[in-house]
């Protein structure tokens, strides 16, 4: 048996003390690594979306915060995600800005998502650093999700995204922080429905679009699979 003297076991201990915390904080830091850290260099942002004070003018910023940004980065004729008209560089440019600003900016996220999907997930990189994140959805994803973890909308969005990468366990538990976080309405139920029907959890899915249908959404996808599997939704 070998018998440590006292200074060479504290060290070892301190060691193994500070082996733990890296492994536990580590995985809490690992996504700033790749993803970025929130703050700006500017300190322009990060904004909420949520917040009213930056949806209004003021008269020190006689356009308001968000129509500040939105009228050069994410303007109505870019929300659609046109590679015709806009180049992915410049979408990714644009929306990447958005995002720095207002991480849970819900149409800007939606967009990045689609243009990365139109890109076949090669949008262009520049090099990664704590004030350069990554440019990919999951990782603005995982910004806006890091900012506002409150916000119903973000899950909703993160789940669609999840939902057409056909990652239906995590789509699910995004759809669901969600509707845990208080997000309704016939879009929402219409969606994690479809979801439902794949994961087939047909009566819970049945009681969504139920919610949806009643409430006028529109698509009929939902309806037609659930009356193929035997639960069907009357109009």
């Amino acid at each position: 048996m070998i018998t440590l003297n006292p200074c060479r076991r504290s060290l070892q201990l301190l060691v193994a003390f500070l082996t733990l915390a890296v492994m536990i904080l580590g995985d809490a830091y690992a996504d700033e690594s790749v993803c970025g850290v929130l703050a700006n260099w500017n300190d322009f942002g990060p904004y909420d979306y949520r917040d009213p004070a930056n949806h209004v003018p003021t008269s020190a910023d006689p356009m308001g915060r968000l129509k500040r940004v939105e009228n050069v980065h994410f303007r109505e004729s870019m929300k659609s995600v046109d590679l015709k008209r806009y180049s992915v560089e410049r979408l990714a440019s644009e929306f990447v800005y958005t995002l720095r600003v207002f991480p849970n900016h819900p149409e800007a996220l939606y967009a990045i998502a689609r243009l990365e999907k139109l890109a076949s997930g090669a949008l262009p990189q520049g090099a990664v650093s704590p004030f350069t994140p990554r440019i990919s959805a999951d990782c603005f994803f995982d910004r806006a999700l890091r900012f506002t973890p409150d916000d119903p909308s973000v899950h909703f969005i993160y789940a669609i995204h999840l939902h057409g990468q056909k990652k239906l366990t995590e789509a699910r538990n995004a759809y669901q922080n969600a509707a845990d976080l208080g997000l309704s309405g016939p879009n929402f139920h219409y969606n994690f429905g479809l979801l439902l029907t794949e994961t087939k959890e047909w009566a819970l899915a049945r009681k969504h679009a139920v919610i949806a249908y009643e409430s006028g959404f529109p698509l009929e996808g939902l309806r037609r699979r659930l009356r193929a599997a035997g639960y069907p939704v009357e109009k």
